[in-house]
């Protein structure tokens, strides 16, 4: 297989767009990974765009905005992980030769209030509509309450993990959310579900990015100086073993104990010979608090129960063991499903090349992971200098 690395990225500030449509979101973010990668829209052989909530036609009118040139254009849907999907794609179809130069999009604009995960009416077998666990918090919140009654988990560490968001938050131009908040603003807050507060839970954001990757032999022919490489790309679904007392297959077994993440993971440390002892620097999807806590256990920082306190305890902080995202993740950056995990990818980009600004991590950094979930999968990337 060809090594394909990352040659540019673009982000949209996430937040609130009325007036802009996904063609303008997206132009500002394609024409930002552009310019990052000093390649040619013309040199472009095909893209993959990503987005839950998006028409059929948008992924075409969003790359055709750039130029009618006949490329191939794909859309991923996988709900949460539609953006790091079509990454995904996108990275095998270099690798296997097929292209030399991908654009990768993800975008999303999103309504109010609480998402569900379906329509009742046309999903008559996701039978989380029936128990009244499809609004999203209402799953995650009884998972959490477990930990709390199996690890002794507490209010103070998902505010912890919360509040290292909202500390980061303020430093990213590209965040929904520029206010820092502390614990006790975290706990003070409005009960959402139970422990969950308003604070604790991700915003309902509009936003967009994009990525230009190419093959490593063709990157020499633009300048490579900036140039990332992804190390591996791994992705999977729950088998039964993830589903056994679970919550249901539509979760995806993620906050089931993690354990999809720590199988996948596992496979990305055995495929690329690295593993978390040479990641400094982790991307984890976590909507809600505590969510991030379950994914550094299941990525192997730390043992099963203690993700908690290593929030706490600032374990997870810039100049921590590990670096938990560093641009205020979800709960800061905003979660506009499909421009999640391509903005994962391009905060990552920035911190391997140095350019973290306010928010770089110290001593160098060479690997880092984004790892991004949606309703019954998980993909995991790892980048390297």
């Amino acid at each position: 297989m060809n090594e394909v690395v990352v040659m540019g990225v673009g982000t949209l500030r996430f937040g609130r767009w009325p007036n802009k449509s996904v063609v303008e979101m997206e132009e500002v973010a394609i024409e930002a990974a552009l310019k990052d990668s000093g390649i040619p829209f013309k040199d472009i052989q095909a893209a993959y765009v990503g987005s839950e909530l998006g028409h059929f036609p948008d992924a075409r009118m969003i790359v055709q905005n750039f130029g009618w040139t006949g490329i191939p254009i794909s859309q991923m849907q996988q709900a949460c992980a539609s953006g790091s999907a079509a990454f995904r794609e996108a990275y095998f179809s270099v690798a296997a030769g097929r292209y030399d130069v991908v654009l990768v999009a993800g975008y999303e604009k999103m309504g109010k209030g609480l998402i569900p995960g379906g329509v009742p009416e046309q999903d008559k077998e996701f039978h989380l509509h029936y128990m009244g666990l499809d609004v999203t918090p209402a799953r995650i919140a009884m998972a959490i309450k477990r930990r709390m009654l199996t690890y002794g988990d507490t209010p103070e560490m998902l505010a912890a993990e919360a509040a290292q968001c909202f500390e980061y938050g303020p430093l990213n131009p590209y965040a929904h959310n520029q206010k820092k908040y502390s614990m006790a603003d975290v706990l003070a807050s409005p009960m959402i579900c139970s422990p969950l507060t308003l604070l604790m839970s991700c915003p309902i954001s509009d936003g967009a990015a994009a990525a230009i990757i190419c093959s490593k032999k063709k990157a020499k022919q633009y300048g490579a100086s900036r140039a990332i490489t992804i190390a591996v790309s791994v992705a999977g679904t729950p088998d039964y073993n993830d589903l056994v007392g679970g919550p249901g297959p539509h979760i995806g077994g993620d906050f089931k104990g993690g354990k999809l993440t720590r199988r996948v993971s596992q496979e990305a440390y055995e495929k690329s010979g690295i593993g978390p002892k040479d990641i400094k620097i982790v991307q984890c999807h976590a909507p809600f608090a505590g969510g991030g806590a379950i994914c550094i256990e299941a990525l192997g920082y730390c043992e099963e129960g203690e993700g908690g306190k290593w929030f706490l305890e600032g374990k997870t902080k810039i100049d921590g063991q590990v670096a938990v995202n560093t641009d205020g993740g979800l709960i800061a950056r905003g979660h506009p499903l499909g421009a999640t995990g391509v903005a994962e990818i391009g905060e990552l980009v920035r911190q391997l090349r140095g350019e973290g600004g306010n928010l770089q991590i110290p001593n160098n950094p060479k690997v880092a992971m984004a790892h991004n979930t949606g309703l019954g999968c998980v993909n995991i990337h790892i980048l390297k200098k």
